[in-house]
């Protein structure tokens, strides 16, 4: 690695760092929190752009800010959109699945969103309840978490 490398990598690390921070600021709570699919994709896709232009030196740092604000354009969009329409909502959403109710499991809902009896169970266990006794429902939210 040259000095000249050497001293791109950190100052275009130092910039896209802060420049991250600012995007991820200024498109709000939304982009940090709990994600579906598409925040999902552009979260990893946001991590590529930085790889890429930390390690790419024919990558511009210009590129790297467009695509950073492309990305954060695109999942405000799809988020603004989905809160208006109801067809794009279940395009980029998933609904919940029950998984369990009073006793009974739904091995048919399990099998589609693959999961398991002990993955219900180890839910339940880590919420501090001891048994399916006590629990009325379990639902697989559109996080995916239990």
């Amino acid at each position: 690695m040259t000095l000249q490398s050497f001293l791109r990598l950190l100052v275009v690390g130092f910039v896209c760092y802060f420049l991250i921070v600012l995007v991820l600021r200024i498109s709000g709570k939304r982009t940090l929190s709990k994600m579906n699919a598409f925040d999902f994709v552009v979260t990893v896709a946001l991590g590529s752009v930085l790889s890429n232009i930390l390690i790419n030196n024919e990558t511009l740092l210009m590129e790297g800010i467009v695509s950073f604000c492309l990305l954060v354009v695109l999942q405000f969009l799809s988020s603004w959109l989905s809160v208006r329409s109801s067809m794009v909502n279940s395009l980029l959403k998933s609904q919940p699945s029950l998984l369990y109710y009073e006793g009974n499991y739904y091995y048919k809902h399990m099998k589609k969103e693959r999961i398991s009896k002990n993955e219900i169970t180890q839910a339940i266990r880590s919420e501090g309840i001891a048994s399916t006794d006590s629990v009325s429902a379990v639902v697989l939210e559109t996080d995916g978490k239990i």
